[in-house]
């Protein structure tokens, strides 16, 4: 290395010693950290290769664009709303229903009133009306994906009943009526969800000053449907898509002759013609009927009264058990059809002037009179019915229950239209029969079958005017009465029979004694709560030996009054 040689200049700002020459080698520096940079970079993408195999045609697919992310979860919210809007116009403008926005979410808000009567979760006609609607509408949307949440609400009045303990109850089950009815239409039950909120969320509860408002337990007694999507759900959305593009790129296929006509394109063109048939006053005729029998029926009906098949004695309570409430009806007979029983409680209701409705323990039709809560009251009752019908099947029915326990009653029921097999021919010919004849109805789903109803009616007097007015209508073929299912407990009875009532033990001791030497039935003595004492059989599950001994008392001993008891029990 060569020397420089010093500056002799003491004024100089060199230093007085002498510089070394600059290495000529010191670009390597600069190529080495260029060589060290490719190298990271060649590792880290050899790195990716091996996590994702399929191929990628750019960086943002790997290390995931939050552009692309954004996009990704964007929702067709609105695209829902305008068409949900849109389908559903009328009933938001008679006020049946509200649509908004929340968020990323739809909602769809029904008056609870509607749908329910006071401390019950039964979906009432004009609720089940309105699901079949927004059904409709579901169907027909672009968008079938979205997942629905139904919200129960009720107001802040608290309730305690034997099949609710508290409004979280009653809400939550309001709201899984709701679901289950969604899933009988045919909408997936992954897509569904339920929750009772009870009145944990009011829709209006005061005003600026702090206020009630009048009218806030009516606003917030409220269904609720909530329309939204999960990431699960926007991730399949995203693969539908994916696949609905490779697909577009596929060539067309040339199709040289046309499909044949589809069932439902058949069964819609026969709907059309029955609206049709109707403006010009012709008969209905609804497609894709199930046979049922009509009511009213013709032939004279027959008692019909099976014993129990069970040797064993349930424990019922009694009426004069200490602490249980009973009540008490007049029963004229049970029978194996609806029609049957129709018919006798009308021909009842014409002979005593009292009035009798229907019940069912799902086997036999069983008519009796309006229940009530005094025993003197129905053994009036009793007698009454009995001079003027003339019947050994004529008895009181005991309803002693537990507190809680849910006490059987008269039928609730329906007018059916028809039925269909197709779910969407159903939920037409609902709108049909609204909009041509102005009838309310809504589909039931019974296994495959769609049956087209209006209802429920509380009592057999109404149901059956109604079915007159459908039928001055024009609607005259495939319409009948059948009972609500639910309105149907599978009760039981056990026998007993009252022979006599005495105001003293005495008396009422020499005439057990009497029937026991004549007749060989034993009896006992009990004192009633009003102070009467009453001869009565011991219990019986078997009928026939309870009417044997009727009709040995009647006979034998003409001054005797038997009463047939009808112990019933769950």
């Amino acid at each position: 290395m060569k020397e420089t040689p010093i500056n002799k200049n003491s004024n100089s700002l060199y230093p007085k010693k002498p510089f070394e020459d600059l290495d000529d080698e010191s670009w390597q520096v600069s190529y080495l950290d260029i060589i060290t940079i490719i190298l990271g970079f060649l590792i880290i993408l050899l790195s990716v290769s091996q996590i994702a195999k399929p191929e990628f045609t750019s960086l943002s697919t790997v290390f995931g664009n939050s552009s692309d992310k954004t996009e990704f979860l964007t929702t067709p919210i609105e695209e829902i709303q305008e068409e949900l809007e849109r389908l559903l116009q009328p009933q938001i403008e008679q006020g049946r229903l509200i649509i908004y926005k929340d968020l990323n979410d739809i909602r769809i808000r029904f008056k609870g009133d509607d749908f329910y009567t006071s401390g019950s979760a039964s979906i009432q006609g004009e609720g089940l009306d309105l699901l079949n609607h927004v059904i409709r509408a579901f169907q027909q949307t672009s968008y079938s994906d979205f997942n629905i949440e139904v919200e129960g609400h009720t107001d802040n009045v608290p309730i305690s009943t034997a099949n609710y303990d508290s409004n979280w109850e009653l809400s939550t089950a309001r709201a899984s009526n709701v679901v289950k009815y969604f899933d009988r239409m045919g909408l997936e039950e992954d897509r569904l969800k339920a929750s009772g909120f009870a009145d944990s969320r009011p829709l209006v509860q005061f005003d600026s000053f702090g206020n009630p408002f009048a009218a806030s337990k009516e606003q917030n007694r409220r269904i609720v449907l909530r329309l939204f999507y999960t990431s699960e759900g926007l991730q399949k959305r995203a693969n539908d898509e994916a696949l609905a593009a490779n697909d577009e790129s596929l060539p067309e296929v040339d199709i040289t002759s046309p499909e044949p006509e589809s069932q439902a394109d058949q069964i819609a063109k026969e709907v059309l013609s029955i609206a049709t048939a109707n403006k010009n006053k012709e008969k209905v005729e609804v497609p894709e009927p199930i046979k049922e029998e009509i009511v009213p029926p013709t032939p004279t009906p027959e008692p019909v009264t099976e014993p129990i098949a069970s040797n064993e004695l349930p424990n019922i309570p009694s009426f004069l058990d200490e602490n249980i409430t009973c009540s008490y009806s007049v029963q004229v007979g049970s029978f194996q059809s609806l029609a049957a029983g129709f018919q006798v409680a009308n021909n009842a209701e014409t002979k005593t002037g009292l009035n009798f409705e229907v019940a069912s323990n799902n086997q036999l039709y069983s008519v009796r009179s309006t229940s009530v809560s005094s025993f003197t009251e129905a053994l009036n009752s009793y007698t009454k019915t009995s001079e003027e019908l003339d019947e050994s099947s004529v008895g009181l029915i005991h309803q002693c229950y537990q507190g809680g326990q849910k006490v059987p009653t008269t039928l609730e029921y329906q007018i059916q239209f028809g039925a269909f097999q197709n779910q969407e021919n159903a939920l037409n010919y609902t709108i049909e029969l609204e909009q041509e004849f102005q009838i309310q109805t809504y589909m039931n789903r019974l296994s495959n079958t769609y049956n087209i109803v209006a209802g429920p009616y509380d009592s057999r007097e109404r149901v059956i005017e109604q079915l007159n007015s459908f039928k001055a209508k024009g609607i005259t073929e495939n319409i009948f009465i059948k009972p609500v299912n639910e309105s149907m407990l599978d009760y039981k009875y056990a026998y007993q029979l009252q022979l006599d009532s005495f105001s003293s033990i005495n008396e009422a001791q020499t005439v057990s004694n009497r029937i026991s030497e004549t007749l060989g039935i034993s009896s006992t003595i009990l004192r009633s709560k009003d102070g009467a004492y009453l001869l009565l059989t011991e219990r019986s599950m078997d009928w026939n030996e309870t009417i044997s001994k009727y009709q040995r008392l009647k006979n034998r001993v003409p001054s005797s009054n038997p009463v047939i008891y009808f112990l019933e029990y769950i």
